[in-house]
């Protein structure tokens, strides 16, 4: 009987089975763990320092389309205050409907001024002290709002005992003008 050729090859090793694999029929097959363990490690270190997120995230309300500003100023997770033309939202819970008689006066507004104070005491609780940081609040006001509810809102802010009050842009990512 003459050799093999190679056409005849696949058909004598069997079905799905490499040279290698015939070659090594006795041998036990063993991984290498600590070079595995060594390639994870490095590529968990280099997924972490690859993965870059400046600031916080912040979530938008759908009802919501914040204004373009070409601030670079990472926003800091504080108390936060939703306004569109239907309804003030502070951390979520609809606080005041947006009506023609709110939008008549210029004070502030009575039920938003007495929620923020009620988060301002139960900040006092909690933590025994008022810091300048509790002291802050974020206001995302979609583009469309009334100027005249814009400063109520934050006018109720300051008379709450929020000094600091910062507006939420979108970044606008355009062309640098000459």
């Amino acid at each position: 009987m003459s050799a093999p050729t190679k056409r005849h090859l696949p058909l004598l090793l069997g079905h799905n089975k490499s040279k290698a694999f015939v070659r090594n029929k006795g041998r036990k097959v063993e991984v290498q763990m600590t070079s595995m363990i060594d390639m994870f490690t490095i590529l968990v270190v280099f997924l972490l320092m690859s993965y870059s997120a400046d600031g916080q995230i912040v979530t938008i309300s759908d009802a919501l389309t914040l204004p373009k500003s070409k601030s670079d100023t990472p926003v800091d997770l504080k108390l936060e205050i939703q306004i569109n033309n239907q309804v003030v939202v502070v951390d979520g819970d609809p606080i005041v409907q947006v009506t023609p008689q709110l939008l008549a006066t210029g004070n502030s507004i009575p039920e938003l001024v007495t929620r923020l104070r009620d988060h301002m005491e139960y900040t006092r609780r909690l933590r025994g002290t008022i810091e300048e940081e509790d002291m802050k609040i974020n206001i995302q006001g979609d583009v469309a709002i009334p100027a005249i509810l814009l400063q109520r809102v934050m006018s109720s802010c300051s008379e709450a005992g929020f000094a600091t009050q910062n507006l939420e842009v979108i970044k606008h990512e355009g062309r640098a003008e000459a």
